[in-house]
């Protein structure tokens, strides 16, 4: 039986761009196949007959911008990938874009970025294979943030005494808002030599101007509608989230890794419940249900959710931080947090980032009353997997780690 290869559409009004991607792009056609259209007009013509997979187009041409077009798309096939390559520089650009292109690249890009990204987006269709949960990753155009947090924001951008370390510890606050700045900040717009996973590094590059913009667009900062949605149990999950997100930075420290690998693996801890939060913004009513049945009956909360839904929130995160551009071991770290040993591909790099958010996310956990606390944490652990990556003898450390940490974020 053959399956058929995906198919990739390439959108540029200038023939020659799209000859030079075809010939640069001649050694991925046993990957997928290259459909390539010369307007936004023709690549419509082609969405309305055919499936894509992914949409790679131009953002100035005339008659219809990359923008428009990619926002039609969304429409159109919303669990299509959106990229956008462009030599268009200017400020507009990005805001126009943020909300249609889930990665921006500027031109000139080599080919095998361009591949690459073309590669890991289609990935993404190995992680969530139902298309209505693809659907629900795909139109998302950012993680809803809490009204507050919104306010405080606001408020401290307008202020005279504002300053960049109070509006980075807001933002810090609020995982919508942290994952919506840190998309901005790595997109290709900035022209930055490295990701940029440290939300104060991202102020700063970015200034109160941007930000402040961003807020009042109200493009990416959106806010959660409470109706029909436990606020109060977003708000338990963000703190968890912040506290995941420590314990992770506390547990890379002990081990002695990198820096730039250190403020990465926070990263992926903050971020390890985005798919929650989604679930929480796009389904609360069977995300309330789920949650009650929970309580009931007991159980894990993956395999529920994957029976409820097709997918857990690990999935869900994943796939969304991996459409907007993250890194590969953010990505990962939150894609494997529950269950490391499903990681297919060994790296030192890639392991440090799994093996420290999966250790926060269950050793940040009080244990049931009644239970041995050492024990339950031992016990949560995937110790297949910290056997293999040779971590086990770290365990009683990350232990004392977590102790110490969690007189840190109670204070």
């Amino acid at each position: 039986m053959t399956t058929s290869l995906p198919t990739v559409l390439f959108v540029d009004d200038e023939k020659s761009v799209l000859d030079g991607l075809r010939r640069s792009l001649y050694g991925q056609r046993n990957e997928w196949n290259q459909v390539f259209a010369t307007s936004g007009a023709e690549a419509l013509e082609i969405l309305a007959r055919e499936r894509v997979a992914v949409v790679v187009s131009d953002m100035r041409m005339p008659g219809m911008d990359g923008a428009t077009l990619l926002d039609r798309v969304r429409t159109i096939q919303p669990e299509a990938v959106r990229i956008i390559l462009s030599g268009f520089s200017e400020r507009e650009a990005i805001f126009r874009t943020i909300g249609p292109a889930h990665q921006y690249f500027v031109k000139p890009c080599t080919p095998h970025a361009l591949a690459e990204a073309i590669r890991r987006s289609l990935g993404v269709r190995q992680i969530i294979r139902s298309a209505d949960l693809m659907a629900l990753v795909g139109g998302a155009t950012s993680i809803p943030a809490l009204p507050k947090a919104l306010t405080d924001l606001f408020s401290a951008l307008q202020s005279q005494d504002g300053s960049t370390a109070e509006v980075a510890r807001i933002i810090s606050s609020d995982t919508g808002l942290t994952v919506n700045l840190l998309k901005l900040t790595n997109s290709g717009f900035f022209y930055l030599p490295s990701s940029i996973s440290d939300v104060m590094q991202a102020v700063k590059l970015l200034g109160f101007e941007m930000v402040r913009t961003l807020t009042v667009l109200g493009t990416v900062f959106e806010s959660f509608s409470c109706t029909g949605i436990d606020c109060l149990a977003v708000k338990q999950l963000q703190k968890r989230s912040l506290q995941i997100g420590l314990l992770a930075r506390r547990v890379a420290e002990s081990d002695r890794l990198d820096p730039h690998e250190i403020d990465l693996i926070q990263c992926a801890g903050m971020l390890s419940h985005v798919g929650s939060l989604l679930l929480f913004a796009k389904c609360p009513v069977q995300i309330a249900d789920l949650r009650n049945t929970l309580d009931r009956s007991g159980g894990g909360i993956v395999a529920a959710e994957r029976n409820a839904l097709g997918a857990c929130h690990a999935e869900l995160g994943a796939a969304l931080l991996g459409l907007w551009g993250f890194t590969d071991p953010v990505v990962e770290a939150v894609l494997f947090h529950h269950e490391p040993s499903r990681c297919e591909f060994f790296s030192p790099h890639t392991m440090g980032a799994i093996t420290a958010v999966h250790a926060a996310q269950h050793l940040v956990k009080p244990p049931p009353s009644g239970k041995a606390e050492k024990a339950e944490w031992i016990n949560g652990l995937d110790m297949v997997f910290l056997q293999k990556t040779g971590a086990v003898s770290r365990v009683e450390d990350w232990i004392a780690v977590a102790e110490r940490a969690r007189e840190e974020y109670e204070t």
